[in-house]
C-alpha cells in the first residue's frame, strides 16, 4: 500500500518534536523552545540524512498554524479590549518601528554594509513575531496580564506596519523611484478594507454563530467557525495582507458572541498540534553551515537589537501613559523577531537587491531571540521591580505623575468624543482628496500628456485640476479640529485650551498628506521645498496660538507635578499617586473550586484579595453587577476587576484547584467486582443496609443475582442470603480488604 510521503514526515517530526518537548517540560522549560530543537533535529542542515522529504506540506501545515493559532488568540482578545489600549499601543508601535528602522540601519552601517542591505536590516529588525510571542505568553500564563494586553495592541499595530514597509521596500528602495502615491494609496487600502472586514462582521457574524450554536451540536458550531476563519484568511491574502491578520479579526468577531467559548474550547486541539508543526518548521530553517561565517555579526546585532528594543518599546510605553512596571514588561516582552524577517529577507533575494549572506543572518537572529523570548517574559516583572527599587524617588514621583496625569486626560469622554469626531472627519475628507488625486494622476494626466506632448505641462495641470476639486475637502480637513477644545465646554475660561495647538498639528498633518499626493506629479525635492516653505509660514501665521496653547499645556501639565504637603512620608505619596491599574479579567471556576456554590458574600473575593465581580456569565444568560447574594455555580465564568497581582493570587484556586490529580486517580482506581456470599459470610440474612458494605469499605452494591434472576440497583432493605452473588463497586485498595476480610466462598467470582 502506498503512504503519502506527509504521514511519514508527520510520524518523525511529531515524535522527535514529542521526545524534545517531553524533556524540556521535565527541566522546567518552555516547551516552545522544544518544538525548535525538534525542528533543528529533523531539518535538512544538522544530520547527514534527511529526515523529511516533503517539506513544501510541512510549510502548508506550519501555516496553518499560525492561522489556528492567532485565531484562537482573537477568541479571547476583544478589540473592545484593544480599544483601551489603542491609543498607547498605537503610538508605542510607531515609536518603537521607527526607533528599529534607523537603529537597524546603523548597525549595518556599523558592520560596513551596502546601503540597500542596511535597509533591509532595519525593516527586519522593526517587526516582532506574532505566532511566537503569543505562544510564548499562552505556555507562561500570562495572557490575562495588564501589559499582555498592550503587547497584543502594539502586535497588530506593527502587523499594519508591516504591510506599509513591504509596499515602501518594494516600490521604493527596490525600484529606485519612490512613489508617496503608492504608500499613502497602500495605506488607504489598509484602512478601507479592514475597516470594511469590522463593520460587516460585527453587524453579520456574532449573530449567526448565536444561531448556529442554538441550532446545532458542537461539531457543527466547529466547523462553521474555521469555515469563516479561513474564508477572511483567503480574503485578506487577495488582497496582499497577512493570513494572521485575517484570523485574528475573525476571531475577535466572533468573540463578541455568546458562542466563543465553546468554540475557544473545541479548536484548543486543532492550535496545538498545527501550531507545533509551524515551530519545528522554523527550527528547520536554521542552517549552521551559513550562519558560522557571520557568527560574529549575528551575535552583534542580537546584542544590538535586544537592547535597543526594549529601551525603544518601554520609552514609548512610558511616553504613551503607561506605568514603569508596565511599560518594562512591554518591553522585555516584545523583544523577539520572527517570520515577517523572513519575508523581507526573501523579498530582497528574490529581486537580487540584497546579499546573499542577510537571509541566514536574519534565520539565526530570529532563532536566538525565540529562545530568549520566553526566559525575557519571565524576568521581566523581577526587572521592573529591581528598576524601580533604585530609581530616585523624584524620578519615580515623576513617572507616577505623568501616568495618572495621562489617564486622567482619556478618562474624559466629553474631550475624547469631540477629538476622535474631528479625527473621522478629518480621515474621511483625507480618503476623498486621495481618490481624487489618483484618479487624476492615473487617469487624467496620461490622457492630458496624449494631447499636449509635454510632459512637464501635463503633470501640472493634471495636479491642478486635482486640487482645484480637493478644495472643499481640504478646506474640511484645516477647519475638522475648529470646535476641538481640551477642557469642557462649560468650564471656566482659564480651564479651556485655545484650540490652536490641534489645528495647528492637524494642519501641518493635512499639508504633509498634500505633499505626499503631489510626489506623484513633481520630482521629490521639489515637493520636499515647497513643503518646507509651507511649514515655515504655517508657523509664521499660528505662532501665537501656538504659544497660547503650550502656556495652557504647561500650567495643566506641571500642576499635577506640585509636590505634596510634606506631612506625608515618600511611600504614601507613591502610593496615592499609583495610577489605577486594574483592569477586567476573566476567570472560570472549577466544579472543585472553593469558592463554587458559595454567595459572593462568603466567596470574600474582595475582603480577602481585593477583586470585585463585576458580572457573572453562565451560559447563555450574563449577570451584571450581582448582588452580594447571588450564588456562585460551577462553571460559572467570572468577570472581576483587580491588578495582576490580585488575579493571579487567586486564579489558581479558581480554576485548577489543588489535589485535582489525586483525584483523578482515585476515580481511576476503582473497579466493579463479583463476591459470592457464603453460608458464613457476615453478609449472610442481613439487609444490605445492616451489611454496612459502604460504611465499612466504601463500596455500593450495584447489582444482585438470586439463581436466574438479576437485579439493578437493589434496595437498601433486600436481605442477602447463601448462593447471592454482588456486584460491588469501589475502590481497589478497599475491595482488597473486604475480600479478605470476607471467608472463601466455594466458586466465589474474582474481577470483572
Amino acid at each position: 500500500m502506498h503512504l503519502a510521503p506527509l504521514i511519514r514526515d508527520l510520524a518523525v517530526i511529531l515524535g522527535v518534536a514529542g521526545i524534545v518537548s517531553l524533556i524540556f517540560h521535565r527541566i522546567r522549560q518552555p516547551v516552545v523552545l522544544g518544538y525548535i530543537v525538534a525542528g533543528l533535529i529533523v531539518g535538512p542542515y544538522t544530520l547527514p540524512f534527511s529526515l523529511v522529504s516533503d517539506v513544501p506540506s510541512i510549510k502548508i501545515w506550519a501555516e496553518l498554524g499560525i492561522i489556528f493559532l492567532m485565531f484562537s488568540l482573537g477568541l479571547e482578545f476583544s478589540f473592545r479590549k484593544l480599544a483601551k489600549v489603542g491609543i498607547s499601543a498605537g503610538l508605542t508601535a510607531c515609536f518603537e518601528v521607527t526607533s528599529m528602522l534607523f537603529i537597524g540601519f546603523g548597525t549595518g552601517k556599523l558592520l560596513g554594509w551596502r546601503t540597500v542591505d542596511c535597509v533591509f536590516l532595519g525593516a527586519m529588525l522593526a517587526i516582532s513575531s506574532t505566532t511566537i510571542i503569543i505562544k510564548a505568553l499562552d505556555e507562561l500564563k500570562l495572557k490575562t496580564r495588564r501589559f499582555s494586553e498592550v503587547i497584543f495592541g502594539v502586535l497588530i499595530v506593527e502587523d499594519l506596519f508591516a504591510i506599509l514597509i513591504l509596499v515602501a521596500l518594494s516600490t521604493g528602495l527596490v525600484t529606485n523611484a519612490f512613489s508617496g502615491m503608492a504608500l499613502l494609496g497602500a495605506a488607504g487600502r489598509l484602512i478601507l478594507v479592514t475597516g470594511s472586514w469590522f463593520i460587516a462582521g460585527y453587524l453579520l457574524i456574532p449573530g449567526f454563530v448565536r444561531y448556529v450554536g442554538r441550532k446545532s451540536d458542537n461539531e457543527m458550531l466547529t466547523i462553521v467557525s474555521i469555515a469563516l476563519c479561513l474564508f477572511l484568511v483567503v480574503f485578506a491574502a487577495h488582497f496582499g495582507y497577512s493570513v494572521a491578520l485575517g484570523a485574528f479579526i475573525m476571531g475577535s468577531i466572533i468573540a463578541e458572541s455568546t458562542e466563543s467559548h465553546r468554540i475557544e474550547d473545541r479548536m484548543e486541539p486543532l492550535r496545538d498540534l498545527f501550531a507545533a508543526v509551524f515551530f519545528i518548521s522554523v527550527g528547520m530553517l536554521m542552517d549552521p553551515a551559513a550562519v558560522l561565517p557571520h557568527i560574529g555579526s549575528v551575535i552583534l546585532i542580537t546584542i544590538i537589537f535586544m537592547i535597543s528594543k526594549i529601551t525603544a518599546i518601554t520609552v514609548g510605553a512610558l511616553i504613551t501613559g503607561q506605568t514603569l512596571r508596565t511599560s518594562v514588561q512591554v518591553g522585555f516582552g516584545l523583544a523577539q523577531i520572527g517570520e515577517f524577517s523572513f519575508i523581507i529577507a526573501t523579498l530582497g533575494m528574490t529581486l537580487g537587491v540584497t546579499s546573499s549572506f542577510l537571509f541566514p543572518i536574519a534565520v539565526a537572529v530570529s532563532l536566538i531571540t525565540t529562545f530568549t523570548t520566553p526566559y525575557l517574559i519571565r524576568i521581566s516583572h523581577r526587572f521592573a521591580v529591581w528598576l524601580e527599587a533604585r530609581l530616585p524617588l523624584r524620578l519615580k514621583d515623576l513617572l507616577s505623575r505623568y501616568a495618572a496625569w495621562t489617564q486622567e486626560r482619556r478618562a474624559d469622554t466629553a474631550h475624547r468624543r469631540e477629538f476622535y469626531r474631528g479625527l473621522v472627519s478629518w480621515i474621511i475628507n483625507g480618503i476623498v482628496v486621495t481618490a481624487l488625486f489618483v484618479i487624476a494622476r492615473e487617469v487624467l494626466l496620461p490622457f492630458i500628456r496624449t494631447r499636449t506632448g509635454s510632459h512637464s505641462t501635463a503633470r501640472l495641470i493634471a495636479w491642478g485640476i486635482a486640487a482645484l476639486l480637493s478644495t472643499p475637502f481640504l478646506s474640511a480637513m484645516v477647519s475638522a479640529f475648529k470646535g476641538f477644545y481640551f477642557g469642557p465646554a462649560d468650564s471656566a475660561k482659564t480651564d479651556v485650551t485655545p484650540r490652536g495647538g490641534t489645528v495647528f498639528a492637524f494642519r501641518l498633518f493635512t499639508l504633509a498628506w498634500l505633499a505626499a499626493l503631489s510626489a506623484g506629479f513633481f520630482p521629490i525635492r521639489y515637493v520636499l521645498l515647497i513643503s518646507i516653505v509651507g511649514v515655515i509660514s504655517f508657523f509664521v501665521l499660528f505662532y501665537r496660538q501656538i504659544a497660547n496653547s503650550y502656556r495652557w499645556f504647561e500650567n495643566r501639565f506641571l500642576s499635577t507635578f506640585e509636590p505634596m504637603p510634606k506631612s506625608k512620608a515618600p511611600t504614601d505619596v507613591l502610593r496615592h499617586l499609583a495610577p489605577w491599574d486594574a483592569h477586567l479579567v476573566r476567570i472560570k471556576v472549577h466544579p472543585n473550586a472553593e469558592i463554587a456554590a458559595k454567595r459572593i458574600a462568603d466567596a470574600r473575593l474582595r475582603t480577602r484579595f481585593g477583586l470585585n465581580v463585576v458580572a457573572i456569565q453562565r451560559g447563555l444568560k450574563t449577570v451584571v453587577a450581582p448582588g452580594p447574594d447571588e450564588l456562585i455555580l460551577p462553571k460559572d465564568e467570572l468577570l472581576v476587576l483587580g491588578t495582576d497581582e490580585q488575579v493571579e493570587s487567586v486564579r489558581s484556586a479558581i480554576e485548577r484547584p489543588p489535589g485535582l490529580e489525586d483525584r483523578f486517580r482515585r476515580i481511576a482506581g476503582y473497579e466493579l467486582r463479583q463476591i459470592r456470599v457464603s453460608e458464613d459470610s457476615p453478609f449472610a440474612g442481613k439487609t444490605i443496609r445492616e451489611s454496612q458494605i459502604r460504611e465499612r469499605f466504601g463500596a455500593m452494591v450495584v447489582g444482585l443475582e438470586r439463581a436466574e434472576r438479576r437485579e439493578i440497583n437493589p434496595e437498601s432493605d433486600t436481605v442477602l442470603v447463601a448462593g447471592n452473588v454482588l456486584w460491588i463497586v469501589g475502590e481497589k485498595e478497599n475491595l482488597d480488604k473486604m475480600t479478605v476480610a470476607l471467608p472463601e466462598a466455594p466458586g466465589a467470582d474474582g474481577k470483572k
